[in-house]
């Protein structure tokens, strides 16, 4: 009988130790994983009461960092459009220069020399138009995967630069003001064969606007951004006549001039077609200027809005840490505690394997 009770009484005690030994084992695992990770649990089920602040907050922090992503891409983008814009503005204000220079006596090689200027402009304004950033055309709008100029390598020989070179030689029959007319109607033209334009840009000035990209940068609100290649310019009027568009305003006097080589002042209508062009390449230089301007105007924004994007994202971040990390200092004690309990478990089990009924009286 005593032998019974000594077997069965050594054998219950040790399941019991055992099993309190497995339960700290697992503890030990939970431990160790939560200071490793410094996260209270490798699930949201693992959170306990903090489990719907984390689900809550987590959506928002992927959300907030999908905003910023959209602003850092198109902060790039702005960038490039900058740029680009700079030189469009320094190739209208070399244009106006040349145009001053043509005033007055004018000899043939100054003429030509601006004419050659001008043909040479427009082979670069057509590759600016084109900058790209990687993934799109920056001056696209929104269907940025289409080149704004479809053939910007025969820009020089297309069918408008065929037109108004024909427009510019009869000068003398037709007038400046009829020539500067309908260089300008056909420039404005947007039939295919006509236009420089993709067929998305082949639109009124206006229209062209309201293709412009944009992006989401938080609940409910998107922002505008990028200069699309025909659109207008509300902050300023240009000079009639005119496109409706400064880009293609600018396109059109560098074909016009382009046109002019072998003429001088005493070319017929020569003197007043350059006054005309003064005129409007004046009116173009300030409105792609405001084109630049609008565009750091954008990025301002931008940069304000990331600031505060990134201020919520702290916030959110500092919730969600509250709800899911763990207290390292804490959890490293319970870890050295529970290894001491798992320790003296282990012992005590070892002093079992040799205990009798002896060592329970």
């Amino acid at each position: 009988m005593s032998t019974t009770v000594g077997q069965y009484g050594n054998f219950g005690s040790s399941l019991v130790l055992l099993s309190g030994i497995k339960a700290m084992g697992e503890q030990k695992t939970t431990l160790a994983w939560q200071t490793s990770t410094n996260i209270l649990g490798q699930t949201y089920a693992d959170l306990g009461d903090n489990r719907s602040s984390a689900l809550s907050v987590t959506p928002k922090i992927t959300q907030v960092a999908s905003w910023q992503s959209n602003i850092t891409v198109a902060q790039t983008s702005l960038t490039m459009t900058a740029t680009a814009l700079k030189q469009l503005v320094s190739m209208a204000q070399s244009l106006s220069t040349n145009l001053i220079s043509m005033s007055g006596t004018t000899t043939s090689e100054t003429v030509n020399s601006a004419a050659a200027e001008a043909t040479s402009n427009l082979s670069a304004i057509a590759t600016v138009l084109n900058t790209s950033n990687g993934s799109g055309y920056v001056f696209a709008g929104q269907n940025s995967t289409e080149p704004p100029i479809t053939d910007s390598s025969s820009i020089t020989t297309s069918s408008l630069a065929t037109q108004i070179a024909s427009l510019v030689s009869n000068l003398s029959t037709s007038g400046a003001s009829s020539v500067l007319d309908d260089a300008t109607t056909a420039s404005a033209d947007n039939t295919s064969g006509t236009s420089l334009f993709s067929s998305d840009l082949s639109v009124s000035g206006t229209d062209a606007s309201a293709l412009q990209s944009k992006i989401v940068t938080g609940d409910n609100t998107t922002v505008g951004v990028g200069i699309v290649a025909t659109q207008s310019v509300t902050s300023s009027s240009a000079t009639s006549p005119s496109t409706g568009s400064p880009i293609r305003d600018l396109i059109r006097d560098m074909m016009v001039v382009s046109s002019l080589k072998g003429m001088t002042s005493s070319s017929t209508g020569f003197t007043d077609l350059v006054s005309k062009l003064r005129t409007s390449i004046q009116s173009t230089v300030s409105q792609l200027t405001d084109m630049e301007t609008s565009v750091g105007v954008t990025q301002n924004a931008l940069t304000a809005r990331s600031t505060l994007l990134t201020n919520m994202n702290l916030s959110l971040t500092t919730q969600l840490s509250n709800a899911r990390d763990a207290n390292y200092a804490v959890t490293a004690s319970q870890l050295s505690d529970l290894n001491l309990r798992l320790q003296a478990s282990y012992t005590l089990v070892a002093d079992m394997k040799d205990m009798t009924l002896a060592s329970y009286i």
